[in-house]
């Protein structure tokens, strides 16, 4: 049976890119490639679906060589990885609202995918990582709670390298292939406003889908200030990410009922939703709040 909710957009974007970077890649080497690169494990056969849909099968019987293709391999600074620890602690955990609103609208996901393009040398994986950095990255003084969010470690090299590239894009062109593909719904006037554009976007989508429609009316620094400030406790178990939220000792909403009781609604709905990490754990949102106090934790 093929495993249909394990195929991300970011696992198809790579598929598709490893595929044209290699023609003869089987589906038993791509297999291996997704588990390496993801932490999930796809059938050969989804795997070929994918390949065939997009017209990427190797033809039947020997090419004639002045027909072949030939594609570059993205060369970049590799990935660090993350290491995954069973319980790990991090700053402005509240930013995970933004991450489970990302991966339900697929947004970094498909712009990664609609700027692969003008990004040869990135791969898709690490050019969503790089727009992911970019995006919660105004929340953040401690990059290791930032890795943690968005899952793998983006050298500065990478950043800068995609900041040269992104700035000899012709806005007409970013807005018109943005607002087309409806990615973002305004068109920005600098290409460091799509960052801000994008996190605006996955702001809307948390207060339309995950809070009361009085939330509706506030802006982002409100919604820092009251959810995305909050620092956590991660807990990983089998197929579940526990998210366990804690507030200041300064934070000004701790003794506020109502806001209490919006908070747990916005759990609740969030565990309703089923939203899994690309690693295919679930997220889940305690709907309680503690105090900073009940843990020992300091953030370097």
């Amino acid at each position: 049976m093929a495993n249909y909710y394990k195929l991300t957009e970011e696992i198809k974007t790579f598929i598709l890119h490893q595929k044209m970077a290699d023609r003869n890649l089987s589906c038993r080497k791509l297999v291996n490639l997704i588990f390496e690169h993801f932490q999930v494990k796809l059938s050969k056969s989804l795997i070929n679906s994918v390949i065939k849909e997009n017209d990427l099968s190797k033809p039947v019987g020997r090419g004639r060589i002045k027909e072949r293709t030939v594609f570059r391999q993205p060369v970049e600074v590799p990935v660090t990885p993350i290491a995954r620890k069973e319980v790990e602690f991090m700053e402005n955990g509240g930013c995970f609202f933004l991450k489970m609103a990302d991966i339900r609208l697929a947004l970094t996901s498909k712009l990664a995918t609609n700027l692969s393009a003008n990004f040869p040398d990135i791969s898709p994986h690490r050019l969503q990582g790089v727009l992911e950095t970019l995006i919660y990255s105004p929340f953040f003084k401690n990059k290791k709670s930032l890795w943690s969010l968005i899952g793998q470690e983006i050298p500065s090299e990478a950043l800068e390298q995609y900041a040269q590239q992104l700035a000899k894009i012709s806005l007409t062109e970013l807005n018109n292939s943005l607002l087309t593909q409806k990615l973002i719904k305004h068109n920005i006037n600098e290409t460091n406003e799509l960052h801000k554009e994008c996190l605006l976007e996955l702001n809307t989508y948390i207060q339309v889908n995950f809070l009361p429609p009085i939330y509706k009316v506030l802006g982002l620094s409100a919604m820092q200030e009251r959810f995305y400030c909050l620092s956590a406790k991660i807990e990983r178990r089998p197929r579940l990410l526990r998210i366990q939220l804690f507030y200041p000792a300064s934070f000004s909403w701790s003794n506020d009922v109502v806001w209490q009781e919006d908070f747990a609604y916005a759990a609740q709905k969030v565990n309703k939703a089923e939203i899994f990490t690309p690693e295919n754990e679930q997220f889940w949102l305690n709907p309680v709040v503690r105090p900073e106090d009940e843990k020992t934790v300091t953030f370097r």
